[in-house]
């Protein structure tokens, strides 16, 4: 079908809502895919069963993995530390976008725990918390105690790195910053689009795909006001179009 706009699944998560368990994205990245002129669809951790699966994703045009309140599991990455913030049911739908992503080239956007998901796909490793390395200077992680229009403010410049798909936009933005888990080893066949002023990986991307990129600030908050935030998802919706038109 022609001129219909582009579905873009946006993985869901793990939530606790009134005392019940539930599936949930949040309204934010919704509506960040709905405004740029994608038609959004929640994929649930169900989604990733054999059947559903296949049946889902060849209606898909383009797919975008959220931040979350939850860690990527450190089984993923070879790690044995304890974590308590698990959703394996997210791990194990994600893992399965990001394999049918590369295989197929459907555009893929991920954000913060997101782009963890991406590095640790492509065999990289991860800080589970990037306070316990020596180096890290920049305020990454907020401060709950304040309110969330608070937190969400930018805090810390990120370098954009030349040769990436990044630079397009320009040499260095100021984003907000709101993570425990870092990057450490950079995944194989990624390229570095972005750093912090004290070396902490900021932006990834696969070269070689038509579009996929993983942000560790958050570009879904001020969606329609900050530059670089229009940038990526202008770039994610029209590489998602071209995908359907294909």
């Amino acid at each position: 079908m022609q001129n219909r706009k582009p579905i873009i699944a946006i993985v869901a998560c793990h939530k606790m809502i009134d005392g019940q368990s539930g599936q949930a994205v949040y309204q934010k990245y919704i509506d960040a895919v709905h405004f740029y002129g994608g038609n959004p669809i929640l994929l649930p951790n169900t989604a990733a069963a054999e059947g559903n699966f296949e049946a889902l994703v060849a209606a898909v045009d383009g797919i975008l993995l959220t931040g979350s309140y939850s860690n990527v599991a450190p089984t993923r990455y070879g790690a044995a530390h304890i974590e308590e913030k698990e959703d394996l049911g997210r791990d194990e739908l994600s893992f399965k976008l990001l394999a049918y992503a590369d295989k197929q080239g459907v555009p893929l956007l991920a954000i913060c725990r997101g782009l963890q998901e991406m590095n640790v796909y492509f065999e990289g490793t991860l800080y589970p918390d990037w306070r316990e390395v020596e180096g890290f200077y920049e305020p990454h992680l907020e401060d709950a105690s304040q309110p969330l229009e608070v937190q969400y403010q930018p805090v810390h410049d990120v370098i954009i790195q030349a040769g990436g798909r990044l630079k397009a936009f320009g040499d260095k933005w100021h984003v907000n910053s709101l993570h425990k888990q870092a990057i450490n080893q950079v995944g194989k066949r990624l390229f570095v689009e972005a750093l912090a002023p004290d070396g902490l990986v900021e932006g990834i991307s696969l070269l070689e795909h038509p579009f996929m990129i993983g942000v560790q600030w958050h570009p879904e908050l001020n969606y329609a006001q900050d530059d670089l935030s229009k940038f990526l998802f202008t770039e994610f919706i029209h590489y998602a179009s071209q995908n359907q038109a294909q």
